[in-house]
């Protein structure tokens, strides 16, 4: 049996084995016991009544429907190992119930939600960010509107939390991308108190409520990543939270020039009834690879690409002015349309994916929210290196 404690991890291509280590935490296995830790190799521990706990919960209307983990006092105990504040220390206040987001509270939540104490930094930051006031939080959780929160992971600990940036990233297989993004709504719900039909009034929902997180592929990218475009080092570790529609499909397989297939991708986007098209904002594009070399190999930068979304996505007034919003007439150009975004730099755009020609657009919350990006630091504001700088670290 390999030395796990000699293994050494490369952070720019982080394997599965890396997710096994921070699960066993390194605990190096002797072959001739089944545990080290027990005196008793058929010494057996009774957990919680999984199945009760998990539908008292649900009954008591704290949890989003699916089975959770017990949070039982070990289990969050071990998520304290990856923060460097105090259990009663208040990372926001989450409306509308305006509960107090503690780090005892947030970890919880990270254990009902199935986490692996690793990623409580992540989880930690991200609802430090959706509390800024720019992201609007109270408008998100209150309308009627089926709004959900993305969560992008840009930076070394994504790689090293082996956050899915390819094959099948906005979808299942992946516990980081699921239990991460679950563990932000189980927050909502059981600190802010945005249940369903009390304090979370989606006409409908949506399906990007249980879980939508995934990290950015920014070596199969052209241009500079999300957090380097926004200012960040390429090694700063950041989070960036977005109020998004769920994401929408682009198929194009034929385009052989960047204009044509921007022209599939603009099409896809100019659409009624999105909050953007009578209240213009932020819209996000998830572009894969494929798509992303096609367009830089035909020489045209981040910008160029973000330009011309802007100038050439958008609908007649007439079909706009149908939101829930009346259209102001600064968002009205000469030509009797409105822009989806309301400057090249609404456009949030990311490469993403595995193999095959697609893309994904996302409409935003319009003027009512701005996505927010934070370094992953330690509570005094230093950033980290490894998700390894917050174990043990005293308080």
């Amino acid at each position: 049996m390999p030395n796990k404690k000699n293994k050494k991890i490369d952070s720019e291509k982080a394997c599965e084995c890396l997710i096994e280590d921070l699960i066993e935490e390194n605990i190096e296995k002797n072959e001739d016991r089944l545990c080290e830790l027990s005196e008793n190799d058929f010494e057996v521990y009774i957990d919680p009544d999984v199945e009760k706990i998990s539908y008292e919960f649900y009954m008591k209307k704290m949890t989003d429907g699916l089975p959770i983990i017990p949070p039982t006092k070990d289990r969050v105990l071990k998520f304290f190992e990856y923060s460097d504040r105090k259990p009663d220390d208040v990372i926001a206040t989450i409306p509308p119930r305006w509960g107090k987001a503690t780090i005892e509270k947030i970890a919880i939540n990270s254990v009902m939600a199935g986490c692996i104490p690793a990623f409580m930094p992540v989880v930690q930051d991200s609802i430090q960010a959706i509390s800024q006031d720019k992201f609007n939080l109270p408008a998100i959780n209150a309308t009627t509107h089926p709004v959900s929160i993305c969560t992008i992971i840009n930076g070394p600990i994504s790689r090293e939390l082996v956050i899915n940036n390819s094959t099948g990233c906005l979808g299942p297989g992946n516990i980081a991308n699921a239990t991460i993004g679950r563990a932000i709504r189980l927050c909502l719900i059981n600190i802010g108190g945005a249940i369903p039909g009390i304090g979370d009034h989606a006409t409908m929902g949506s399906p990007s409520k249980y879980s939508f997180c995934f990290g950015e592929a920014e070596y199969e990218s052209p241009w500079d990543p999300l957090h380097v475009e926004r200012g960040f080092s390429k090694d700063t570790s950041t989070v960036t939270v977005m109020a998004v529609d769920s994401p929408h499909n682009v198929n194009d397989h034929r385009s052989t020039c960047a204009e044509d297939l921007l022209d599939t991708i603009v099409h896809t986007a100019s659409v009624a009834g999105c909050n953007n098209s009578h209240v213009p904002g932020e819209m996000l594009v998830i572009m894969g690879p494929e798509h992303a070399q096609l367009v830089a190999g035909d020489g045209w930068n981040k910008t160029d690409v973000k330009e011309y979304i802007h100038e050439n996505t958008f609908v007649p007034v007439e079909m706009g002015d149908r939101g829930g919003r009346k259209i102001e007439s600064k968002w009205i150009d000469s030509d009797g349309n409105v822009h989806i975004t309301r400057k090249p730099e609404d456009v949030v755009l990311v490469v993403v994916g595995g193999p095959g020609r697609h893309t994904m657009i996302a409409h935003g919350f319009g003027t009512s929210s701005d996505s927010v990006t934070i370094p992953i630091t330690l509570k005094d504001g230093t950033p980290v290196d490894s998700i390894r700088d917050f174990k043990n670290k005293k308080l």
